[in-house]
């Protein structure tokens, strides 16, 4: 096995490479978890951003840098802009990273890449045919905890991996405060964009991006989801399903019991399961939460104990100095500078087109709720990247 770069800090790959210049448009809640990180990034400089409400513009830009842009024809035009970083509704993610595109911009967008996986196919054939960078949340694969786990596993820390565990289940978001809450400057979180989007959409990826890095394309999968808080969203009419639970094969054959949801109590947790032990992440959402390693140990007797106690891994990465300091440490800037790195080094990010695009069908099928086993088109091995290689 094998580390692809990935497998160096943020900080690392990015210390030799010409400045990108980066405009945001969107300048809604998430922005502040993106204008927070960009400063562990010394490659990227932030050169705007635009809102079609001015007055977040203008409060981003008073935050975190640059000039506020007066439209979007603006930007496009501006042959000094490199990078679109795309934080519009998700309504608009296909509009906006189909302009910039056409304009000649490399894009970063958020989750997901577009509303139907015909969309984002199109999206990604246009990126190849003009040559230029297309990539999307989540970033968290660049994490501390993330890099140490596929390091572990690619060291065959744990043997071969057979069986994991993951969970992206957020407590019951309904009961929640959620009409209350704000970023730092003061942005409401967009619960009427959010809840109907779903937890699938919103949230599967974070998992799913870890799991394929490591593991390879899906190439078999079954889904089933459900809605049952449906009375509990006051207001809000247009509810997705809350939760879902997906069984998922890997093109090396490991096999995944997947969890997504806003009903059951908190657990973003991920555990890897292999025949010399196990690694376990409690919090994937977390740069730095602990990657514990539970050795495969000899016992005797009448026990069904096999496994010693957990021992915490060093990170083989320093950590970020910028954060935002919330309940989120989502690593999210890594993303762009992990397209702007590639951009200087004229390559393909990590999160390349084709990785964003499977974890995107991946997403979609499992939100869809097929009950089925049913066989993926798996993409070709130069096509999505992979952090553990055998």
């Amino acid at each position: 096995m094998a580390i692809d770069r990935i497998g160096r800090s943020p900080l690392e790959r990015t210390l030799s490479h010409r400045t990108v210049s980066v405009v945001f448009v969107g300048c809604g809640y998430a922005s502040d978890f993106y204008g927070a990180t960009m400063p562990n990034y010394p490659h990227l400089k932030i050169k705007g951003a635009f809102d079609i409400k001015r007055a977040r513009a203008t409060t981003f830009v008073k935050e975190y840098g640059g000039r506020a842009f007066d439209d979007l024809a603006e930007i496009m035009d501006d042959p000094e802009v490199d990078v679109v970083v795309n934080l519009t509704p998700v309504a608009q993610h296909a509009s906006v990273t189909r302009a910039a595109l056409l304009a000649g911009k490399h894009v970063y967008s958020e989750k997901p890449l577009a509303s139907t996986i015909d969309e984002a196919t199109e999206l990604v054939e246009l990126a190849k045919e003009r040559s230029l960078l297309l990539s999307s949340a989540p970033s968290t694969v660049f994490s501390q905890s993330a890099q140490t786990l596929f390091k572990a596993v690619g060291d065959g820390l744990i043997g071969t991996p057979h069986v994991a565990y993951a969970s992206l289940d957020m407590g019951a978001l309904a009961f929640m405060p959620y009409r209350e809450w704000r970023s730092s400057r003061g942005i409401p979180w967009p619960y009427w964009d959010e809840v109907p989007n779903g937890c699938v959409m919103e949230h599967a990826g974070y998992q799913l991006s870890w799991l394929i890095a490591m593991f390879g394309p899906v190439v078999r999968m079954a889904g089933h989801t459900s809605l049952q808080l449906a009375e509990k969203w006051h207001g809000l009419r247009d509810v997705a399903p809350d939760m879902a639970m997906g069984f998922l094969e890997f093109a090396n054959g490991t096999v995944c019991r997947l969890s997504i949801g806003w009903v059951a109590p908190a657990d973003l947790s991920l555990t890897v399961v292999g025949d010399e032990g196990t690694l376990s992440v409690a919090d994937v959402w977390q740069a730095s939460s602990a990657v514990m390693w539970r050795r495969r140990a000899m016992t005797s007797g009448k026990t069904n104990a096999y496994l010693a106690e957990p021992e915490p891994l060093p990170f083989v990465s320093p950590p970020t100095r910028h954060r935002y300091t919330d309940t989120h440490d989502l690593t999210v800037g890594a993303g762009i500078a992990d397209l702007g790195t590639a951009l200087s080094e004229e390559a393909q990010p990590f999160l390349s087109p084709d990785f964003c695009l499977h974890v995107l069908d991946v997403s979609f099928r499992l939100a869809a709720g097929r009950g089925v086993m049913e066989e993926l088109t798996i993409p070709r091995s130069d096509d999505v990247k992979l952090a553990v290689k055998r």
